[in-house]
């Protein structure tokens, strides 16, 4: 049995691993070094950007930027193209019509910006706003309070209500994608905001009331954002996901 009070101490070699371990870490380490400044210069042209401004607000102020831009829109439009038989037309429709398209257009921007403590949404809660958004605007189109005996060509006037609607709806797409923060959920639910937009500006700007015109331009405004920007954003994903 080896006496304590003989102990040869430790190992020479051993000693010298350590002591070789103790100058290499105490000693410069080139890649981390390089990886620390490639970082610092990433973060840096981030902080230049527009963008990042704009990304970094709080989430109150980011909401407030993108409903402030859609309600300037439709502001803009009931000010200087506001329809002609606006007077005349049913108050009890168009305030359903107006209501029901605002609040789904302001509950969009906001599930759509969402503080980074909140977990990603989840998929239940996005098909609910894109099922209310589809329904409601198809609801609105159907049942629309029009004369049945008022002729209308059925394609009258629809390529240009299609170009309006569109129009008008990418602003708030773009700013809601400007303000996200990379939730995966974002891009639906800005092209659900861009066509209730889109719809809202047509509500206010177009007379004609028939059902067919309605559904032809001013539904498919909701259907090409939603199935359209849907569709490119799930086959960029795949393709991504390929490589």
């Amino acid at each position: 049995m080896s006496d304590p009070m003989h102990d040869p101490g430790p190992d020479p070699e051993l000693e010298e691993w350590l002591a070789e371990a103790r100058e290499a870490e105490a000693g410069p380490q080139p890649e981390l070094e390089g990886l620390l400044e490639s970082v610092e210069r990433e973060i840096g042209q981030a902080e230049k950007k527009p963008t990042f401004w704009l990304r970094t607000r709080p989430t109150w102020v980011r909401r407030a930027i993108a409903s402030g831009a859609a309600l300037g829109v439709v502001g803009l439009t009931a000010a200087l193209m506001l329809r002609a038989d606006f007077h005349d037309y049913p108050a009890s429709y168009m305030a359903v019509a107006l209501g029901s398209l605002g609040a789904l257009l302001l509950l969009s921007v906001h599930m759509a910006l969402r503080p980074l403590h909140r977990p990603p949404m989840r998929g239940a809660a996005r098909a609910a706003v894109v099922g209310l958004t589809l329904a409601s605007t198809f609801a609105l189109a159907l049942f629309s309070p029009h004369d049945p005996g008022e002729a209308h060509g059925v394609f009258d006037h629809v390529s240009g209500c299609l170009f309006f609607g569109l129009l008008f709806g990418v602003p708030v797409y773009f700013v809601l994608r400007l303000l996200d923060r990379g939730a995966q959920a974002t891009s639906l639910l800005a092209a659900c905001a861009a066509g209730l937009l889109g719809n809202l500006v047509l509500q206010l700007h177009c007379p004609r009331k028939d059902p067919e015109h309605l559904m032809l331009a001013h539904f498919s405004v909701v259907l090409l954002f939603v199935a359209g920007l849907g569709l490119a954003h799930w086959l960029v994903r795949r393709l991504r996901g390929q490589r």
